[in-house]
């Protein structure tokens, strides 16, 4: 029976399904004069993470959220309320960032009793809401250290305690690791993850690499400068890309040029101009018989068959792509595979390194394959020749 008009959707069960709440809500924002609108949202108590070609773009956006700086159209709502012409301070965000370090003229403790003492708190209740908050971030026994003193790691603890004593609605965090090394880094992302479940915090950061997005383990705000290419779960940007850039910039995939055979059941079958017929998942954009595409694969899914014996999986309607290998690098956790086609076209592939396993010789023989839901295939547009 088809659901009336108006009523909640429920689960399988017949039971409401819940409602999810935003904590911020970015609606057709401008970030700049030349820059598309676009849309992001941040559920209650989740954290998504804006990663892309330009930091100091990234960096903007949260200044502009902040409202430190303003936006060229669009709203920005906080709980559901409109805060965009708000100035800063009161929209109920608050913003951790290296543009705004501690005081230095204030031991730890002070800094985060004054965030408590701006907002009308007394001085005693001021100082037991930042004891409580400094044995959260870790920092007992540093409430009468100078900032000048701190590792770090034990900045950054300090500003986010600042931040968290206030209990912000939503907290933005611009490239909040930039000072800290690799093992200080994953801490750091590992403590945020924590807090983020046992205090409901709403998060949005902004980050210079992908393995800082990709280790945050919530959604992704993939830009290529001021343009939001997709945002959603890093699988999807991976496996389900909105487009060649998502697909070679956030997934690194190979772009191979072919034309479109047949397409049934959104696989559409390619014949590459490097030799072979492939298949690849049809992009949601539209792609006909007959069209130049482009194929995007990650070099992950790629297999190697080394040799020159038949795979026994090709017809005459199927011939598989070949090549030499021209390359082979052990990276420790991959190790890295080129191969040149008879035409000239480079492929890259990974594969995991095993303790068994002999390396084959550059020049030798290679046949490549994947299944058709490991790349995806987009029309060939001008701007892409």
């Amino acid at each position: 029976m088809p659901r009336p008009p108006g009523a909640p959707l429920t689960n399988p069960r017949g039971q409401a399904a819940p409602r999810v709440t935003m904590a911020l809500q970015l609606e057709a924002l401008r970030p700049g004069l030349q820059a598309e609108a676009f849309d992001l949202s941040v559920p209650q108590g989740e954290t998504v993470t804006a990663y892309g070609t330009d930091t100091a773009v990234l960096s903007g956006i949260l200044d502009l959220i902040a409202g430190f700086s303003p936006s060229m159209g669009g709203r920005v709502l906080v709980c559901g309320t409109d805060i965009t012409s708000r100035p800063a301070g009161q929209r109920g965000v608050t913003l951790i960032s290296t543009r705004d370090p501690l005081f230095p003229h204030l031991d730890v403790q002070s800094n985060i009793v004054f965030a408590l003492r701006a907002q009308g708190q007394k001085h005693a209740e001021a100082d037991a809401g930042a004891g409580r908050m400094m044995s959260l971030l870790g920092l007992d026994g540093l409430g009468k250290a100078a900032p000048r003193s701190l590792s770090p790691e034990q900045t950054l603890r300090v500003m986010l305690a600042r931040a968290l004593v206030t209990s912000p609605a939503v907290l933005l965090l611009d490239n909040p690791f930039a000072a800290l090394d690799p093992q200080a880094a994953r801490r750091m992302a590992s403590l945020l993850s924590k807090l983020t479940r046992a205090r409901d915090l709403s998060i949005l950061q902004s980050v210079p690499s992908k393995e800082d997005a990709l280790r945050a383990g919530g959604s992704i705000a993939f830009f290529q400068s001021q343009t939001l290419l997709q945002s959603g779960p890093a699988a999807d940007l991976y496996d389900r890309p909105a487009g060649v850039e998502v697909a070679t910039l956030f997934g690194e995939a190979n772009c191979l040029t072919g034309q479109v055979l047949d397409i049934g059941d959104d696989i559409a079958r390619i014949q590459l101009a490097c030799g072979g017929v492939v298949e690849a998942l049809a992009s949601e954009s539209e792609l006909a018989e007959g069209q130049a595409c482009l194929v995007c694969v990650r070099p992950d899914r790629i297999s190697p068959f080394f040799g020159t014996q038949s795979l026994g999986l090709e017809d005459e309607d199927m011939p598989p792509v070949r090549g030499a290998l021209t390359e082979t690098v052990h990276l420790g956790d991959h190790i890295r595979m080129r191969v040149r086609c008879p035409e000239g076209t480079e492929i890259e592939l990974r594969r995991p390194p095993l303790q068994t396993q002999k390396l084959p010789r550059p020049g030798s023989p290679v046949q490549l394959a994947w299944p058709a839901g490991h790349a995806t295939a987009f029309p060939l547009r001008p701007d892409l020749y």
